[in-house]
């Protein structure tokens, strides 16, 4: 058997082992859960506008395959895009949905209504595409006013003009420990350390506005001061 037909029967056996472990299957985005969320830090007096998208996205070939998103606003010609040191993964009824919650424009200017068209590419270069859409009405805040704030002593008491408030709690590296529901307007302190084991250094609270579809979200706070 002569060197060259080796290399040949090499690089034939190599190629075909290639496409064998990849099955080709093209990406399917079954789902998408999206959201315009306001957000405000206590020293400043006016937020911004970020926006949070996750996809189902159904692939024989597993998440692994896929190899970037794209959220495209083709009106304003912008375009994010995502690879997997990008998004985030969460686990929502037993399945995996991957995505970002912080697509903003890079000098916190409000976001472009319209519509946004959500590419999935696989590392075949396979690819399904989805659209969705942002209405005026859902990029408007009447005022600050609007959002949420919080009162820290031994009990955080938070003023808030909707009933869907939730309170995010993070230790000193701003790693994510808890969310709890308030339900009554207050929280002990003490019900707080204990349920971190004394962990907890900030908070921040999220209201959900259940008439417009957006959250409001105001902090981070320390627990310090």
């Amino acid at each position: 058997m002569s060197l060259i037909y080796r290399i040949k029967l090499l690089v034939f056996t190599v190629f075909s082992l290639f496409l064998i472990s990849c099955s080709g299957a093209v990406p399917e985005i079954g789902q998408i859960i999206w959201q315009v969320n306001f957000l405000q830090t206590p020293s400043e007096s006016s937020g911004h506008q970020e926006l949070s998208v996750f996809i189902l996205i159904e692939d024989e070939d597993g998440i692994g395959d896929i190899d970037y998103i794209y959220i495209i606003h083709d009106e304003s010609e912008l375009f994010w895009k995502l690879n997997s040191n990008d998004w985030a993964r969460k686990v929502l009824g037993g399945k995996n949905w991957i995505g970002s919650n912080s697509i903003r424009m890079s000098d916190r200017s409000n976001l472009p209504s319209g519509t946004y068209r959500l590419v999935v590419i696989d590392k075949a270069g396979e690819r399904d595409t989805r659209e969705f859409n942002l209405s005026e009405k859902m990029l408007e805040i009447k005022n600050d006013k609007f959002f949420p704030e919080l009162i820290i002593g031994s009990d955080i008491v938070i003023s808030s003009q909707f009933s869907d408030n939730t309170l995010w709690i993070y230790d000193e590296e701003m790693e994510l420990l808890k969310n709890i529901k308030i339900e009554n307007g207050k929280i002990n302190m003490n019900i707080i350390n204990n349920d971190t084991s004394n962990k907890a250094r900030w908070v921040s609270i999220y209201s959900y506005d259940t008439e417009n579809g957006i959250g409001l979200i105001k902090g981070p706070y320390s627990l310090q001061d």
